[in-house]
C-alpha cells in the first residue's frame, strides 16, 4: 500500500474510508459557538431551531475556506464537530479539514504543532484574506445579505480576528508528550493528557498502564519547544497512575524540587515491610490536595496486607458517632515524650470489661492517709487510771511513714 504523502490526504482518505462524506477543503476558523448565546444561533431559521434546538450549535464553528473568494462575515458557512461524543475545539485562525456529508459540514482540526497549546498564528485571517466589507449594523447584518447579497455598509478591516479567541491567550511551555511504540493518547493544549501505554517503563517490557495527567509542571515548561517531555508523578499538578507489571512508580512524598529532593520529613519508620519497589498491579493519586466523600453511604477500606498514614502534618478525626476498634495483637504507642491526653468530661473511662472497679484518685488517696495517720498519732485511750498521754510511743515511725506516701504517686499518669 503506497504512503499518502501528507497528513492531511490521510484525514481525507480516513474520512471517505469512514463513510463520512468527502473532504471539502481547508478551512480557517472565524469563531466557536461555545453556548446558546452566540450570535449566529439569533440568526437561525425558526424551523430549523425548533427541530434540533440551540444547544444542537454548541461546539460548531463558522469558517472560511482557503481559496474562497471573500465575502460577508454574516455569511460565513458552519461546520460541526466530525466526532460528537469527543470534541475538540480550534481556536480562531486555526486551520480545519471540512467534509460534507448530506449538506452538513464537518471539521477536523489538523496541521503540524510544536507545542499542542496553539498552532497558529493570530494573523492567519488577515494575512490570507483580503479585506472584507461587513455589514456596521450587527442586528440586521444576516437579513441584509441575505435579501440584497451585498453588505450594507462600510468598509473593515479582516484584522479585527487577530487572535486566538475573547479571552484565549496562548501558555508558554506546553510540550507535546514523549511516545512509546503502541501508545494511545489524548493531548490538551492546556497540559492535560490521558496516555494509554503498554511499554513505558526502562525494561520495555509489556506493562499496561494508563496514566492520567491534569497540567504539566513548572520544571518541564523550562524546556525547549523542539524537546518532548513526559509526566511526572512527583511535579505535575494532579496525576493518577493505574500501572501494573514492570512499571516502576519513581514516587516521593511531599514537593520535590528542580534538583529532585523532597520537603517532606516523616519516615515511616513503624509501617511493617514497606515496599522497597513500587511495581505491580497499583494506583497512585497524587495532588495538592486529596478529597474523597461518600456523601449519602459508606466508605470502604480493604487491605490484604499492611497499610499506614505516613504525614508531617497531624492526625485527627471527628465523627458525630463513635469509634470501635477490633485487633487482633497488641497495641503500641510511641509518643517520644509527648502527651496522651483522654478528655472524656462526665464519660466513663473503662479498663477491662468484666467486675469493673473504681479508679483511686492519688492525690484523694494521700490527703486521707495523711489525715488518718494524723489521727493516730493523737488519739487518746481511756483508762482506769484516766485519759493516757496524747498519741502512741512510736510516733516518729508514723510520721515517717506519713512523709513516703506521695512516692506512690504516679509522676506522668493522671485520673480524674
Amino acid at each position: 500500500m503506497a504512503e499518502l504523502s501528507s497528513p492531511q490526504s490521510a484525514a481525507a482518505q480516513s474520512a471517505q474510508t469512514a463513510g463520512s462524506g468527502a473532504p471539502k477543503g481547508f478551512g480557517i476558523v472565524y469563531s466557536i459557538i461555545l453556548d446558546e448565546t452566540h450570535e449566529y444561533i439569533k440568526h437561525v431559521g425558526d424551523k430549523d431551531l425548533e427541530f434540533f434546538g440551540e444547544t444542537s450549535y454548541i461546539g460548531a464553528v463558522q469558517y472560511r475556506l482557503v481559496g474562497q473568494p471573500s465575502s460577508d462575515d454574516a455569511s460565513l458557512p458552519v461546520a460541526f464537530p466530525f466526532d460528537k461524543n469527543f470534541k475538540t475545539l480550534p481556536l480562531i485562525n486555526e486551520s480545519v479539514e471540512i467534509f460534507q456529508n448530506g449538506g452538513t459540514s464537518y471539521y477536523k482540526r489538523i496541521g503540524q504543532e510544536k507545542t499542542p497549546n496553539v498552532d497558529a498564528k493570530k494573523t492567519i485571517i488577515s494575512e490570507t484574506f483580503p479585506p472584507t466589507q461587513i455589514p456596521e449594523d450587527k442586528n440586521t447584518s444576516y437579513k441584509t445579505t441575505a435579501e440584497t447579497n451585498t453588505p450594507k455598509t462600510n468598509v473593515k478591516e479582516s484584522s479585527k480576528y487577530d487572535k486566538y479567541g475573547n479571552y484565549f491567550e496562548g501558555e508558554a511551555g506546553i510540550h507535546k508528550l514523549k511516545l512509546y511504540e503502541g501508545d494511545s493518547l489524548i493531548e490538551t493544549r492546556f497540559g492535560q493528557s490521558i496516555r494509554f501505554s503498554g511499554y513505558n517503563n526502562s525494561q520495555k517490557i509489556f506493562s499496561p498502564t494508563t496514566i492520567i495527567r491534569n497540567s504539566e509542571n513548572a520544571e518541564s515548561k523550562k524546556k525547549e519547544l523542539k524537546v518532548s517531555t513526559e509526566e511526572d508523578i512527583n511535579r505535575d499538578g494532579s496525576i493518577i497512575v493505574l500501572s501494573s507489571n514492570q512499571y516502576q512508580l519513581p514516587f516521593q512524598p511531599g514537593t520535590v524540587d528542580d534538583k529532585g529532593s523532597t520537603d517532606f520529613e516523616t519516615k515511616p519508620n513503624t509501617f511493617k515491610a514497606y515496599p522497597s519497589k513500587l511495581i505491580g498491579d497499583q494506583i497512585l493519586i497524587n495532588s495538592g490536595r486529596i478529597i474523597l466523600s461518600a456523601k449519602n453511604a459508606e466508605m470502604i477500606f480493604y487491605s490484604k496486607k499492611n497499610y499506614g498514614f505516613i504525614s508531617d502534618g497531624s492526625l485527627s478525626i471527628d465523627n458525630k458517632l463513635g469509634v470501635d476498634v477490633n485487633v487482633g495483637d497488641s497495641t503500641n504507642y510511641n509518643t517520644n515524650d509527648r502527651d496522651i491526653n483522654l478528655n472524656t468530661g462526665n464519660g466513663k473511662i473503662n479498663l477491662g470489661n468484666t467486675k469493673l472497679e473504681p479508679l483511686v484518685k492519688g492525690d484523694a488517696w494521700v490527703s486521707l492517709m495523711e489525715e488518718l495517720i494524723d489521727a493516730i498519732v493523737q488519739q487518746v485511750f481511756l483508762t482506769p487510771a484516766g485519759p493516757s498521754a496524747t498519741g502512741p510511743t512510736n510516733v516518729p515511725k508514723f510520721n515517717t511513714i506519713k512523709s513516703k506516701l506521695k512516692s506512690v504517686l504516679s509522676e506522668l499518669n493522671k485520673t480524674s
